[in-house]
């Protein structure tokens, strides 16, 4: 094990954007020149991770939650993980292949951490680099999650580069728009009206699942005068397509 800048930098305790995506770059050359397995960058309190695979290249937030839990799921091969709503179908998929069941949390890292404490729940993620390790705790935690994630790479016989290599290439986009205080219940409202017959997660927001299996969900933000859109097509060009027409009729209540 290699460890870089182990120091809490007292002056600086917070770090800009442009410095985060350089200190990632560090760290990928250092796991492509060394050979490692992979590499893991903490954020500055050690609740979050981001990875780097074998290969030196970064893995976005979305493919490590992927990519931790098919290794958890294969191993594990029993149990159920706690995601919230706005996390890719493709790890349902993912689960149901190891023989694991999803639990579908609401956006709040309180929902997640709720949800873990159920004794058969074996994991836990909120999509942001954040991981819950229920043996060891039942909130983020990325130390936890680093030495999880160090026995699983130990004792497989595929790397991160070939496990995010066989699971599925998701298409799931994410918008914001303004939205006035006053007009969210109206939104909200139009949203479920619009929905017709269409199956309805009520979890967080409103999530409306099309026949096709694309689904988008409709969420205001509890603190800004804003609302959230995810929507998830079998490939980018659907997703888009409901994004833009689930969009279209949010800001038409919201005008």
């Amino acid at each position: 094990m290699l460890t870089l800048n182990n120091r809490l930098n007292e002056e600086a305790p917070t770090q800009t954007l442009a410095e985060l995506r350089a200190g990632m770059q560090r760290l990928a050359e250092q796991v492509a020149s060394s050979r490692a397995a992979f590499g893991v960058r903490f954020d500055q309190v050690g609740e979050r991770i981001q990875l780097v695979n074998d290969k030196g290249a970064m893995i976005s937030e979305d493919r490590a939650l992927l990519v931790v839990l098919d290794l958890i799921a294969a191993e594990r091969k029993t149990g159920r993980v706690a995601l919230p709503v706005t996390t890719t179908r493709v790890a349902e998929r993912v689960c149901k292949l190891h023989g694991l069941k999803v639990i579908w949390t609401p956006t709040s890292l309180r929902g997640l951490t709720e949800a873990t404490a159920a004794d058969d729940v074996i994991f836990g993620a909120d999509g942001h680099g954040g991981f819950v390790v229920p043996e060891f705790s039942r909130t983020l935690d990325g130390i936890a999650a680093f030495a999880l994630l160090l026995g699983l790479v130990a004792r497989t016989r595929l790397t991160l580069s070939q496990i995010d290599a066989r699971i599925p290439r998701t298409h799931l986009l994410k918008r914001s728009m303004p939205t006035p205080w006053v007009a969210k219940g109206s939104v909200m409202r139009t949203v479920m009206e619009a929905a017709g017959d269409r199956t309805v997660d009520t979890t967080d927001g409103i999530r409306i699942v099309e026949p096709d299996g694309g689904w988008v969900l409709v969420l205001p933000d509890p603190a800004e005068a804003v609302t959230h859109l995810w929507a998830e097509g079998a490939d980018a060009d659907a997703a888009q397509e409901l994004l833009d027409h689930w969009a279209g009729i949010a800001e038409q209540a919201g005008a």
